[in-house]
This record gives structure tokens, C-alpha cells and sequence, in this order.
């Protein structure tokens, strides 16, 4: 019994084989439409999924970023020590008033539940920071007066204390200080992300169901042209006997091995294009924005996969009915 079942799938492959020789030119036609409906399918899955990390990379961060204002531009007036040697370094005598606020500011962030670290940078430390983590733009940055630079207080909170509702309750106590210019922090920018997510998502589905059913139409004209092409062929067939499955059987079996190499043809073209873009190291300029690209899992390749079986036999099964 199983022998008898493993030769009618033999012969049924071999009919399919037969169906895809007899054809070349409209096979690869078709090929070649289903190849790119697939890549672009796979595409909008890297973006999403490249995206959607990128987001969870902001709800891990527990850091906030405090940047002074600029002393010169200001008109209130520090408790500092005025007289101030006018024979010392202008750099010195700058950078004395800004530790004093960052100490008194530092010292209100202690008192703070949840902190756990805190660092200053002035200026010059931040352009210290600047060279050591874009050496790729070092000749430029050599070229600016690190006094361009601004003084930064550096936040690190226990992760159990991160919220949207702690931070942006931190975030307004630090905007109401003194002396602070601007707060930055990951979760200001969660909810713009959130909605890019979303919309992504929402165009992904949108061209993922086109592509899907142009995929459909497609196979639904391959496997109508055989049928029609081969009419005769298939009322001799019935007249001496056979039955409606013998007959579209090797049809699915044709569509399935199509779907199927366009599918291996998309995913290694996508593949390439991404070994391409991590060989001339386009990622490094992401990474400095924490952006880090990743290929498609074995489950996202699996589900797009899927999608291209599903429309192989949507489309044999559409153009089929109408003549068994």
C-alpha cells in the first residue's frame, strides 16, 4: 500500500516536471513576478523586525542625559567667587563655576529614589567622549574648541524603578532647576517610535496582503494557461478513466516546486543585498545610534514561506475548480 502511494507520487512529480518543461518561457515569467512579490515580502519583514528591536532598546535604557546651559548665555547671576585671578586660564576660570552648579544639582539628583550612579562630563570630557566613540569623524572633531562642547550630568537608574510614570515625573523636576538647558531620556521618544511601529506594521500587512494576492493571481495564471493549453490532454485523460485528482494533483505539485524556487530565489537575494551592506560596514554608522541590524529568524523566514505555499495553492485551487 505505501509502495503503490510513493509510485503515484512519483508520477505525479514527473507529470509536474513534464508541465514546467513544457512551458519555460511562461514558468520563468511567473518565476520571476512571484521572486520579487516574496522579496518584498521578506524586505518588510527585516524592516519590521529591525525596527521593532530598535524599540525594545529604548524600554531597556535606564539612562537620562542633563545638559547645563551655557553660562555666557544666561543673565542670572551664581553664588560663585567673582574675583577670579584675570592671570589664570580662561579655560580654568570657565570651567570653576560649572562644577560648583553640576555639585548643587548632582547633590538635589541624590536625593532622588531610584538613582544609582551619576557622572559628570564637563566640556572637555565630553569632547574626550566624542573622539573616543566616532574615530571615524576624529579629524573633524580635532578641528573644534572642546569650550564648544556642553557640560553633561549622566543619569543611571535601577532598572525595577523604570517607568513611563517615574521618568517623566524625574523629567519635570529636572526641567524646573536652574542652569539645566534640555533633558533627554529614551522614553521621550518611546511613544514617536511606538507610532512609527505601528504604522510599519500597518503598511507591512497592507503590502504583504497585495503582494500576497498578486502571488495568488499569478499562480492562478500559470496553472489556467497549462490547464487551458493542455484541455485536450485532460478530457482523453477522463474519458479513459482518470480521476479529477490524478489530474490535479501534478498541478499543485507544479505550482508548490514554483513557489518554492521563488522563494529560495528571493530569500538569497535578500541575503546577499544584506552581506553587501554588512561588508562595506554601513552598519557601523547605525551603530553609533545604538541601531543594531539583524537578520530574519528561522520562524520569521518560516511564516513568509508559508504565505508562499498558501498562495501557490489558493491560485491552483481557484483556477482549477471551474474545470473538475
Amino acid at each position: 500500500m505505501i509502495s503503490q502511494k510513493i509510485n503515484y507520487l512519483n508520477n505525479y512529480l514527473k507529470i509536474a516536471i513534464l508541465n514546467i518543461k513544457s512551458n519555460i518561457a511562461g514558468n520563468i515569467f511567473a518565476l520571476s513576478i512571484m521572486s520579487f512579490s516574496f522579496f518584498i515580502m521578506l524586505f518588510f519583514m527585516l524592516s519590521y523586525i529591525n525596527i521593532y528591536n530598535y524599540m525594545l532598546s529604548f524600554e531597556k535604557n535606564n539612562t537620562m542625559i542633563i545638559f547645563l546651559k551655557n553660562l555666557e548665555d544666561t543673565n542670572t547671576n551664581t553664588n560663585t567667587n567673582t574675583n577670579i585671578n584675570t592671570n589664570t586660564n580662561a579655560d580654568a576660570n570657565r570651567a570653576h563655576p560649572y562644577k560648583l552648579i553640576a555639585a548643587h544639582i548632582i547633590n538635589k539628583i541624590k536625593k532622588f529614589k531610584g538613582v544609582k550612579k551619576i557622572y559628570y562630563y564637563s566640556d572637555k570630557l565630553s569632547y574626550k567622549f566624542m573622539l573616543k566613540h566616532t574615530p571615524n569623524i576624529r579629524t573633524i572633531l580635532g578641528k573644534i574648541n572642546p569650550t564648544y562642547f556642553p557640560h553633561i550630568i549622566k543619569i543611571h537608574f535601577n532598572p525595577s524603578y523604570i517607568s513611563k510614570i517615574y521618568l517623566a515625573n524625574i523629567y519635570l523636576r529636572l526641567k524646573s532647576m536652574r542652569h539645566i538647558k534640555f533633558v533627554y531620556y529614551s522614553k521621550l521618544m518611546e511613544d514617536k517610535i511606538n507610532q512609527f511601529v505601528f504604522f510599519t506594521k500597518m503598511m507591512g500587512f497592507i503590502v504583504l496582503l497585495f503582494l500576497f494576492i498578486s502571488s495568488v493571481f499569478v499562480s492562478y495564471s500559470a496553472i489556467k494557461l497549462i490547464i487551458l493549453r493542455k484541455q485536450n490532454d485532460i478530457e482523453i485523460l477522463k474519458l479513459i478513466g482518470a480521476t479529477n485528482n490524478y489530474i490535479k494533483i501534478p498541478m499543485y505539485i507544479e505550482s508548490a516546486i514554483g513557489s518554492i524556487i521563488a522563494f529560495v530565489l528571493s530569500l538569497i537575494l535578500l541575503s546577499v543585498i544584506f552581506d553587501i551592506f554588512i561588508y562595506y560596514k554601513f552598519n557601523n554608522f547605525l551603530s553609533f545610534f545604538k541601531i543594531n541590524i539583524i537578520f530574519l529568524n528561522g520562524f520569521d523566514i518560516l511564516i513568509i514561506f508559508f504565505i508562499a505555499l498558501l498562495s501557490s495553492f489558493l491560485g491552483t485551487y481557484f483556477s482549477s475548480r471551474k474545470f473538475f
